[in-house]
């Protein structure tokens, strides 16, 4: 077991493989209650179909609240069940290390042709020992559980002022803080998503290099693609741009006409989502990628021992 900061994202050495999954079991209990919450705010809007006025303005000012709030608790179920991958993956990994032995046996390493190769799935790195992190894996790794926790907490706030607003409508002031609030909570959690995603890459990369170490054969690390560097610009800039949104609604919260202000605003919050969510895109193609390329390192070691 690591006795480092990997600790939690890495199971016992001993773990049981067929011991149910804690984090799945959690995330789709919460990913009910987000669910459950989204579905009271559906009711909440229908029961505004038939009022008018200042009753309507109140009612729709707490079901955008909630709303919100169930999207919020799902996105967090997500989060939670991808760290279950995460612990998933290095078990995966420790039953290779130790299977594959029998398979492939101890060719022992070449310590000739390393530096990059070309192989049928991209450019790779060939080196003696398993490759170090990247820069990028150390920050993902660190930086997902605060993105989920104060995104959660950002997203509770809103709701609380969502509340207010209903309880004084028209409030122009509660109804910006709100949004701002609510959608810089929604893209600091799907930041933290997308960090996890970047944590399962780092897994399949470090653990890839460990199991080619482990049997004594030159390793084999993928480089880093093209669409893995496309998912940390894209997520860079929709986390710059739910920041950019919250700054324009805090800054209107106190003026009496907002209508101009909130056009524009409510596009750029979706916007920056969008983004966020593209970069997760590319990133789960990264993850197939290096996936594939494993498969067929494991075939080639299985076939020849060592791939010259």
């Amino acid at each position: 077991m690591t006795i480092t900061a990997d600790a939690k994202l890495r199971p016992r050495a001993d773990a049981d493989y067929r011991a149910p999954s804690q984090q799945k079991s959690r995330g789709i209990a919460l990913a009910l209650v987000g669910l459950a919450i989204t579905m009271i705010a559906f009711f909440g809007n229908l029961a505004a179909v038939g009022q008018s006025g200042a009753d309507q303005a109140s009612t729709l000012a707490w079901t955008f609240g909630v709303t919100t709030t169930g999207f919020a608790l799902i996105k967090t179920a997500i989060a939670v069940v991808l760290w279950g991958v995460i612990l998933k993956l290095w078990l995966r990994a420790d039953s290779i290390k130790a299977s594959l032995p029998a398979l492939v046996g101890k060719p022992g390493a070449d310590p000739t042709n390393l530096g990059d190769h070309d192989t049928p799935h991209g450019k790779v790195t060939v080196t003696a020992k398993a490759p170090d992190q990247l820069p990028i894996h150390k920050m993902a790794k660190k930086m997902f559980r605060p993105m989920v926790a104060m995104g959660l907490m950002l997203v509770l706030v809103g709701l609380i002022v969502s509340f207010v607003e209903a309880g004084s409508v028209p409030n122009t002031a509660a109804s910006a803080w709100k949004q701002g609030l609510q959608f810089l909570g929604e893209g600091m959690l799907l930041g933290g998503i997308a960090f996890l995603l970047g944590t399962i890459l780092w897994a399949i990369r470090t653990a890839g290099g460990e199991v080619q170490e482990s049997l004594g054969v030159k390793v084999y690390t993928p480089k880093m693609p093209g669409t893995a560097k496309a998912f940390v610009v894209l997520m860079m800039l929709g986390l710059m741009a739910s920041i950019v949104q919250f700054i324009g609604y805090v800054s209107v919260a106190g003026n009496s006409d907002v209508r101009i202000a909130f056009a524009w605003l409510g596009p750029l919050r979706e916007f920056g989502l969008g983004l966020i969510l593209a970069g997760v895109a590319l990133a789960l193609v990264a993850i197939g990628n290096v996936l594939a390329f494993q498969f067929y390192r494991i075939q080639e070691l299985i076939r020849s021992g060592e791939r010259s």
